[in-house]
């Protein structure tokens, strides 16, 4: 079986409107998924730049805030497209303020989603739950924070992991796209993502073009334990 990647990029300005982190409202589905931890949002319309990105030397871009979303410039899309890669597709972001397509730039969008696979005991977690430490409490009053305020959905996730490699059940890699998200998601605070995992081909196309912007870190695939019943 061949090895695969987790992939994140480098963060070049903000989604627009970055005030108030209105892109939320102008880029997201309303009324789907958390308002305070973000778990389960769904984008439903452009994301939104304010200029034409300035790092032209880069071919795989990201957004500060959002690190599930990868965009791209137009020889990674010929060449992926030219390659038969699998399960992506392609749209323009556009200017905030015009609402004119950038052209130099594309969203590289991943919808294939993996059933639950992620062996996650060696990774902290964090509850979507009213703080319980006295000192995050004052902290976050005197911020004015949404984590302070809720709601709260009482759901769970992951802390990226630190020093070492996410892994997840082998028996899910099998006949899957060149790209995939996770089914559990990741972050911390109001942050939440479902990380993109890319095969070896993607990987060796990448690092074969000398594409800058796209940093690709093996992960870990092994034999999920199964817990057996007590009687």
């Amino acid at each position: 079986m061949n090895n695969w990647y987790h992939i994140t990029t480098g963060q070049f300005g903000y989604p627009q409107p970055e005030d108030g982190f209105g892109y939320l409202e102008l880029t997201y589905e309303p009324k789907i998924g958390c308002p305070t931890c973000h778990i389960g949002i769904n984008q439903n319309k452009p994301f939104r730049f304010r200029a034409e990105p300035k790092a032209i030397n880069s071919q795989f871009l990201g957004l500060n805030w959002i690190f599930d979303q990868i965009f791209v410039r137009e020889p990674v899309k010929a060449e992926f497209e030219k390659n038969g890669i699998t399960g992506i597709s392609f749209s323009k972001p556009i200017f905030h303020k015009s609402e004119k397509v950038l052209e130099t730039i594309y969203q590289l969008h991943v919808d294939t989603v993996l059933p639950k696979a992620l062996i996650g005991d060696n990774l902290t977690t964090e509850k979507c739950e009213y703080p319980k430490d006295k000192s995050s409490i004052k902290f976050l009053k005197a911020m004015d924070s949404q984590l302070i305020k809720g709601p709260f959905c009482g759901q769970t996730k992951y802390n990226f992991p630190q020093g070492q490699k996410m892994t997840f059940d082998i028996k899910v890699f099998q006949n899957l796209p060149d790209f995939v998200r996770t089914d559990e998601w990741f972050g911390s605070g109001g942050s939440a993502s479902r990380p993109i995992l890319i095969s070896e081909k993607v990987k060796n196309i990448i690092e074969l073009n000398s594409w800058r912007g796209a940093f690709m870190t093996e992960i870990k695939l092994a034999e999920k334990e199964c817990v057996l019943p007590t009687t």
